[in-house]
């Protein structure tokens, strides 16, 4: 092995900081970009479901124009110091607090205001998002650049998606089951419970991201030519194949939208006394139980992340562990929708569905390892590296496909004749027959659709390890000034 490749570069103490950093930024996100916000504007800041509707896709409209063009900012940009992506990570923090708590303001929920409360999000949103945009590029790109040991980048990515993953999962599922908790035992209105939560997740956890400043960047960009303009920042987007297959992937994957209705489901179709007659039952509502649907369905995909790099090795290649994931997902959901939800069936059905997410959790993780690969490769292939419109991308097209899930799931309800009823008594029969008959198999099936069509741009991927042991070879080789392979067009066209 060579000395490039065992030499190691990241401090443990460093890994923890960009940790804690990391976790930081998923207190943040896990207000918004979970199922929970889709239901946070239709049932407590009472936008109609067809506002809501369109404002998902104004908004994810906006993320496709924004992230990309940050990220050929960052591409073209040093700063004075030499660094491309640290000084990001020290400055976006504040206004990132800043914003997230504004968005979660509800100052009113009367008809005739909704003119001004809908300019007001729009606006908020946009500039959350491009604060957050700017952050989120450098927090990825920097797992680009903080080792040129690829074996140990690899590490470093799983243990950040890891827990960058577990703790999204965690509180973007218990944090709307404890939020209605408390409103329901003390009597708090939800849109003021829902304010205070933003100030101490928000807030809190945009400060804690102040962390993720530690980590060094150790692959030099001056090596490298940058990016004259924004045009050639899409030309080399375009030229990356892996990026635009794996993306077309996720973009397939947000087809899936019956996960956002699982709250509404559990709300119009599950009886109240599902969890037994006692108090605690009394002040668990829907979010309590979607949390609980969530727990059982995603908790195992933890093991999915810890064993990554082991399936990794055994299916021979992250490519093959995500299209792993999909086809179990398939199965799964179809034997969970013939099992059905009547009575303990959804037990059962659930359990299935958790069985199934086993291997899901080492998603993200193959994603990022890709994404890092497909950076190394358009360095091999253009002599320009390109964490900022790679990871700009990854960024946008996390929340586009989210605006899509979301988008689709308000629009079905919508089609399904859906209006949101606060402080009843029962909510189950509440709804009408079209949605009553049609809630279950969308909630079921469309994830297990959205996985077959997940699969397909995968198989056109063709970056095995002999050519990433090649690349490796000659961008250290390109580094040290010494000779390459020549199999480089970027070396046969110089």
């Amino acid at each position: 092995m060579d000395a490039l490749q065992e030499k190691r570069y990241i401090s443990k103490k460093e890994t923890a900081d960009f940790l804690i950093g990391l976790s930081g930024q998923n207190m943040v996100y896990s207000l918004i970009g979970a199922s929970f916000f889709t239901y946070f504007m239709t049932d407590i800041a009472m936008f109609p479901a067809a506002v809501v509707s369109v404002l998902l896709i104004v908004m994810k409209v906006w993320d496709g124009v924004n992230d990309p063009i940050v990220g050929s900012f960052i591409d073209r940009h040093t700063f004075k110091n030499g660094e491309k992506l640290r000084p990001f990570l020290k400055y976006t923090p504040l206004p990132v607090s800043v914003f997230t708590v504004l968005l979660f303001l509800v100052f009113s929920t009367a008809e005739d205001l909704l003119w001004l409360r809908v300019s007001y999000f729009v606006i908020i949103y946009i500039c959350w998002d491009l604060a957050y945009t700017v952050q989120d590029v450098a927090v990825w790109g920097i797992t680009a650049m903080a080792s040129p040991n690829s074996n140990e980048r690899d590490r470093f990515v799983q243990w950040a998606r890891t827990i960058g993953s577990c703790l999204f999962g965690v509180l973007s599922t218990v944090i709307p089951m404890v939020l209605e908790m408390i409103a329901n035992a003390k009597g708090f209105s939800m849109a003021l419970v829902t304010l205070v939560f933003a100030v101490i997740f928000g807030l809190g956890g945009a400060m804690l991201s102040y962390r993720c400043y530690k980590t060094q960047e150790r692959v030099c960009v001056n090596l490298t030519d940058r990016q004259s303009s924004l045009a050639e920042s899409f030309s080399l987007l375009f030229k990356n194949k892996m990026l635009l297959l794996v993306t077309l992937s996720n973009l397939f994957g947000s087809l899936g939208f019956g996960a956002s209705l699982v709250t509404y489901f559990f709300k119009y179709e599950i009886p109240g006394d599902f969890l037994g007659n006692n108090a605690l039952s009394g002040i668990i509502g829907a979010l309590g139980l979607t949390t609980l649907y969530f727990a059982l369905t995603t908790v195992p995909s933890f093991i999915g992340m810890m064993l990554a790099d082991k399936l990794k090795k055994w299916l021979g290649g992250y490519v093959n562990v995500l299209i792993l994931i999909q086809i179990v997902n398939i199965i799964v959901r179809v034997i969970a929708y013939f099992v059905g939800f009547e009575g303990k069936r959804l037990w059962i059905a659930m359990l299935i569905i958790g069985i199934g997410s086993l291997p899901s959790g080492a998603s993200s993780i193959a994603q990022t390892s890709i994404f890092c690969d497909s950076i190394d490769y358009m360095e091999w292939k253009t002599g320009k590296r390109t964490e900022g419109i790679t990871f700009s991308v990854q960024t946008s097209f996390t929340k586009i496909s989210s605006g899509i899930t979301s988008g689709l799931a308000t629009l079905a309800l919508s089609i399904l004749g859906y209006r949101a009823i606060d402080n009843a008594q029962v909510y189950v029969g509440t709804q009408t027959a079209m949605f009553d008959k049609w809630i279950w198999p969308l909630v079921i099936l469309t994830p297990a659709i959205a996985s077959v069509l997940y699969i397909i741009p995968l198989l056109f991927i063709r970056y095995n390890k002999e050519k990433r042991a090649i690349v490796e070879s000659d961008l250290k080789a390109r580094r040290l000034g010494e000779k390459e392979s020549g199999l480089s067009p970027y070396v046969t066209q110089k």
